[in-house]
């Protein structure tokens, strides 16, 4: 989708509506960045930041405080996230022999080891330290983000870091 016909998506008499829609797609790295920490694969990552600026853009108008679009984007990415994998579950089961490729890269979430770390941990967690650490968001917005109470989330975000030190120091 370009720029004009996100333009087109947006109401077109409305300046405040433009602007929202390029700040929007000024968090495209950052939304990219969280995504592949949550899924693990460029290509799933890609597709989800695409799903949520689908999403976003539909729902433009539900965004009540402008200067929380970022918030508002990462909660509507995890959201997806989890849709979505909660739907495959239901239509497929894989062999757990099943494993990816590692790419290489010089993104951190990239490194074999950092990879091999956070595909060790649930999603769920690996999602609160996306969100968190990676995003930049406190923990009652990861908390929204992930439909969790605040204590879930500090709960995951402790248990994932020992978890991630564990894995990093003995790999």
């Amino acid at each position: 989708m370009d720029t004009a016909e996100v333009i087109e998506l947006a109401a077109a008499d409305s300046r405040t509506r433009e602007a929202l829609v390029d700040e929007l797609y000024g968090h495209g790295p950052m939304l990219l960045a969280a995504a592949r920490v949550i899924t693990l694969d460029n290509e799933e990552a890609r597709d989800l930041v695409q799903t949520t600026f689908e999403i976003a853009l539909r729902r433009l108008d539900d965004l009540r405080e402008p200067r929380a679009i970022r918030a508002w984007l990462l909660t509507i990415q995890a959201r997806e996230a989890f849709r979505v994998v909660r739907r495959l579950r239901r239509l497929v089961s894989l062999d757990g022999r099943v494993g990816e490729m590692a790419s290489h890269g010089p993104d951190l979430a990239q490194s074999a080891d950092v990879r091999r770390a956070l595909s060790a941990l649930p999603r769920r967690t690996r999602a609160a330290i996306a969100l968190h650490y990676l995003a930049g968001m406190t923990a009652a917005e990861t908390a929204f983000a992930l439909g969790v109470s605040r204590n879930t989330v500090k709960s995951q975000l402790k248990t994932g870091l020992n978890r991630l030190r564990e894995e990093l120091r003995d790999g």
